[in-house]
Protein backbone atom coordinates (compact mmCIF):
# COMPACT_ATOMS: atom_id res chain seq x y z
CA UNK A 1 0.00 0.00 0.00
CA UNK A 2 1.44 3.35 -0.97
CA UNK A 3 1.66 6.49 1.84
CA UNK A 4 -1.37 7.90 1.33
CA UNK A 5 -3.36 4.74 1.42
CA UNK A 6 -1.65 4.07 4.69
CA UNK A 7 -2.29 7.80 5.30
CA UNK A 8 -5.64 7.45 4.80
CA UNK A 9 -6.26 4.38 7.48
CA UNK A 10 -4.77 6.40 10.36
CA UNK A 11 -7.32 9.75 8.78
CA UNK A 12 -10.05 6.90 9.61
CA UNK A 13 -8.98 5.80 12.50
CA UNK A 14 -8.85 9.54 13.66
CA UNK A 15 -11.84 10.13 12.74
CA UNK A 16 -13.52 7.18 15.15
CA UNK A 17 -11.43 8.57 17.74
CA UNK A 18 -13.28 12.02 17.40
CA UNK A 19 -16.44 10.31 16.79
CA UNK A 20 -16.06 8.56 19.93
CA UNK A 21 -15.12 12.27 21.74
CA UNK A 22 -18.54 13.35 21.02
CA UNK A 23 -20.04 11.14 23.89
CA UNK A 24 -16.65 11.08 25.91
CA UNK A 25 -16.21 14.15 28.55
CA UNK A 26 -12.50 15.66 28.61
CA UNK A 27 -11.64 13.35 25.92
CA UNK A 28 -9.37 15.20 23.28
CA UNK A 29 -7.80 14.33 19.92
CA UNK A 30 -4.73 15.90 18.25
CA UNK A 31 -3.51 15.28 15.63
CA UNK A 32 0.27 15.23 16.10
CA UNK A 33 1.09 15.90 12.23
CA UNK A 34 -0.45 15.97 8.12
CA UNK A 35 0.45 14.65 5.45
CA UNK A 36 2.36 17.53 3.48
CA UNK A 37 0.60 17.14 0.03
CA UNK A 38 -2.77 16.28 1.51
CA UNK A 39 -3.26 18.81 4.67
CA UNK A 40 -6.75 16.39 5.24
CA UNK A 41 -4.69 13.19 6.02
CA UNK A 42 -2.92 12.25 9.18
CA UNK A 43 0.28 11.35 8.62
CA UNK A 44 1.15 7.77 8.99
CA UNK A 45 4.40 8.15 10.93
CA UNK A 46 3.78 11.62 12.97
CA UNK A 47 0.17 9.63 13.91
CA UNK A 48 -2.22 11.25 16.98
CA UNK A 49 -3.26 11.43 20.61
CA UNK A 50 -6.22 10.84 22.47
CA UNK A 51 -6.02 12.56 25.97
CA UNK A 52 -8.58 11.39 28.77
CA UNK A 53 -8.59 13.07 32.15
CA UNK A 54 -10.15 12.38 35.39
CA UNK A 55 -11.45 15.59 36.68
CA UNK A 56 -11.61 14.46 40.57
CA UNK A 57 -8.30 13.07 41.12
CA UNK A 58 -6.99 15.43 37.60
CA UNK A 59 -5.14 11.42 36.76
CA UNK A 60 -4.77 11.72 33.07
CA UNK A 61 -3.77 9.28 29.89
CA UNK A 62 -2.65 9.98 26.50
CA UNK A 63 -2.63 7.47 23.60
CA UNK A 64 -0.23 8.36 20.96
CA UNK A 65 -0.93 6.63 17.71
CA UNK A 66 0.83 6.23 14.32
CA UNK A 67 0.21 3.53 11.42
CA UNK A 68 3.23 0.59 13.25
CA UNK A 69 2.59 1.65 17.03
CA UNK A 70 0.78 2.83 20.03
CA UNK A 71 2.32 4.46 23.47
CA UNK A 72 -0.13 5.08 26.37
CA UNK A 73 1.11 7.40 29.06
CA UNK A 74 -0.31 7.69 32.67
CA UNK A 75 -0.34 10.39 34.67
CA UNK A 76 -0.94 9.95 38.46
CA UNK A 77 -3.48 12.28 40.11
CA UNK A 78 -2.35 15.73 40.93
CA UNK A 79 -1.89 15.50 44.43
CA UNK A 80 0.05 12.13 44.20
CA UNK A 81 3.37 13.17 42.91
CA UNK A 82 5.34 10.87 40.82
CA UNK A 83 6.67 9.88 37.49
CA UNK A 84 4.62 9.11 34.55
CA UNK A 85 4.13 5.46 33.34
CA UNK A 86 4.87 4.58 29.19
CA UNK A 87 3.47 1.07 27.78
CA UNK A 88 4.40 0.69 23.90
CA UNK A 89 2.60 -1.83 21.90
CA UNK A 90 2.07 -2.36 18.37
CA UNK A 91 -0.64 -1.33 16.02
CA UNK A 92 -0.81 -2.47 12.52
CA UNK A 93 -2.58 -0.15 10.00
CA UNK A 94 -1.27 -0.30 6.88
CA UNK A 95 -3.21 -3.44 5.73
CA UNK A 96 -5.63 -3.98 8.66
CA UNK A 97 -7.00 -2.59 11.66
CA UNK A 98 -4.71 -4.93 14.50
CA UNK A 99 -3.73 -4.41 18.02
CA UNK A 100 -1.85 -6.80 19.69
CA UNK A 101 -3.04 -10.72 17.94
CA UNK A 102 -6.54 -8.79 17.24
CA UNK A 103 -7.50 -7.93 14.27
CA UNK A 104 -10.70 -5.30 13.51
CA UNK A 105 -12.57 -5.25 10.43
CA UNK A 106 -12.81 -1.31 10.42
CA UNK A 107 -11.35 1.58 12.34
CA UNK A 108 -14.38 2.25 14.76
CA UNK A 109 -14.05 -1.04 16.21
CA UNK A 110 -10.42 -0.47 17.10
CA UNK A 111 -11.46 3.16 18.27
CA UNK A 112 -13.63 1.31 20.91
CA UNK A 113 -11.03 -1.24 21.99
CA UNK A 114 -8.58 1.28 22.32
CA UNK A 115 -10.64 3.64 23.98
CA UNK A 116 -11.71 0.97 26.40
CA UNK A 117 -8.21 0.30 27.47
CA UNK A 118 -7.32 3.88 28.20
CA UNK A 119 -10.69 4.07 30.10
CA UNK A 120 -9.48 1.10 32.12
CA UNK A 121 -5.82 2.64 32.99
CA UNK A 122 -7.12 5.82 33.89
CA UNK A 123 -9.68 3.85 36.50
CA UNK A 124 -6.35 2.62 37.48
CA UNK A 125 -4.36 5.67 37.64
CA UNK A 126 -6.96 7.93 39.21
CA UNK A 127 -7.44 5.26 42.47
CA UNK A 128 -3.50 5.10 42.88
Amino acid sequence: MDINGVAARVTDLERAFRNLSENVPDMIVDVVGHMSTDRSLVHPVAGFQVKMRDEESGARVTLYISASYAELTRWPPEDEPGPARRERFNVRIAEEYEWGDSSFDDPAELAQELLAYMQFNLDVVATI
